[in-house]
């Protein structure tokens, strides 16, 4: 047992009852103390904008997503934004999956391009090469899979060799897929570029933050620029591009590249949550399960049809268990800001599985007697709410 769970387990007895949260973020006494003694450095220098620290990070960052290229950005989707401005989409057609979390598509449309929604494959909750064949259209310049809950797709090297074939780029959206792998291949090494969210919920955290991934020289330049004003150094007030401010700062980057650092760790105690939820769960309901490694930023349990998913999510709170936020309860397509708008498709697989779909509590350091609550009081409920 970790000193993470040992404290967890204790907090649960001396409480009396237990309680499990939706997420733990964590930052252990030792990390604090490691945190706010380069935060102090960085107050001494004076340096408080983007300096060696993001500099730091960036450099880990590049190394442990295997690709030659890191810059930091204000936030996943800042750094979303910026890859697809780079990609010069005005007026074309780019393909998006319609469950994600809203910053996928209004980076498309914020750059100038026309979203296009893919219905949902059932076994990642992803996207499938059918359905992007599909959806394509002579306008189609472009795709933006996402690795939902850290899921990357077993299509994902069909669906990369086939982009390239058809002379189409691809960007990873890999907010949710921090370490996640397929076939020896990180998330990040897929596409063009992949952007990643540092955001407080996410497997590792910079309170606010993002970063972009990538081999190719030219993205990495472009990049560069477009996260400050377009400018054509960070040192000349010369702008090269249109753009706006979405650089990450130094205080920042000192909280994340420690958390980076631990990255590993933190999924590696997930993964034996993960696998002690699979196995109470597995006969006897349906589970979006990796094909390979996965930062497990979510645990995806299906829930039968007829069962509410807000009667499961109120009951289990009364019970002391909290669920984690869904990837996603409403596709984009059905959100009222897209609704307004009109002529929205009809994606059925989606429109199924969004509502039905439960996210049970998975974060470092969860005690077995929390894992334990979680999974006798999730089929409890699913079974009473299932024969009512």
């Amino acid at each position: 047992m970790t000193k993470n769970q040992q404290k967890s387990q204790q907090a649960d007895t001396q409480a009396g009852a237990i309680k499990v949260p939706p997420v733990r973020v964590v930052f252990e006494e030792e990390d604090r103390k490691r945190i706010l003694k380069e935060i102090d450095e960085v107050l001494v220098s004076g340096m408080l904008a983007a300096d060696k620290k993001v500099r730091a990070f960036e450099e880990f960052w590049a190394d442990y997503s295997g690709t030659k290229h890191a810059i930091a950005c204000s936030s996943g989707g800042a750094a979303l934004e910026i890859m697809l401005k780079a990609m010069n989409i005005d007026g074309k057609d780019v393909l998006v999956p319609t469950n994600t979390f809203i910053a996928t598509v209004t980076a498309i449309i914020f750059a100038g391009g026309n979203p296009v929604f893919l219905d949902m494959d059932p076994s990642s909750m992803g996207v499938s090469l059918a359905e992007i064949q599909k959806k394509r259209t002579p306008n189609t310049v472009g795709v933006v899979p996402v690795h939902i809950g850290g899921i990357i797709s077993k299509e994902m090297t069909a669906i990369d060799q086939w982009c390239r074939q058809e002379g189409l780029w691809l960007v990873e959206d890999a907010a949710h897929a921090h370490g996640s792998e397929l076939d020896g291949r990180r998330a990040g090494d897929f596409g063009i570029g992949a952007a990643y969210s540092f955001f407080a919920t996410k497997v590792i955290t910079s309170a606010e933050g993002g970063m972009i991934s990538t081999n190719d020289d030219g993205l990495a330049q472009l990049a560069q620029s477009l996260r400050d004003y377009g400018r054509r150094t960070p040192s000349e007030t010369v702008h090269t591009h249109l753009s706006s401010h979405y650089r990450m700062n130094d205080i920042t980057a000192v909280i994340g590249l420690d958390q980076a650092r631990r990255l590993d760790e933190f999924i590696a105690h997930r993964e034996y949550v993960a696998q002690q939820y699979t196995k109470a769960f597995e006969e006897m309901y349906e589970l979006v399960l990796p094909p390979d490694r996965s930062s497990w930023y979510k645990f995806i349990l299906i829930a039968p049809k007829g069962v509410n998913q807000e009667e499961v999510r109120k009951e289990l709170k009364n019970r002391g268990v909290s669920l984690a936020g869904g990837v996603y309860d409403l596709p984009i397509h059905m959100q009222p800001v897209f609704l307004e708008k009109g002529n929205m498709p009809h994606l059925p697989v989606s429109e199924d599985y969004c509502p039905r779909h439960l996210c049970p509590p998975i974060f470092y350091g969860m005690s077995d007697k929390q894992i334990n609550h979680v999974t006798s009081n999730v089929i409890d409920v699913i079974e009473g709410l299932r024969t009512t």
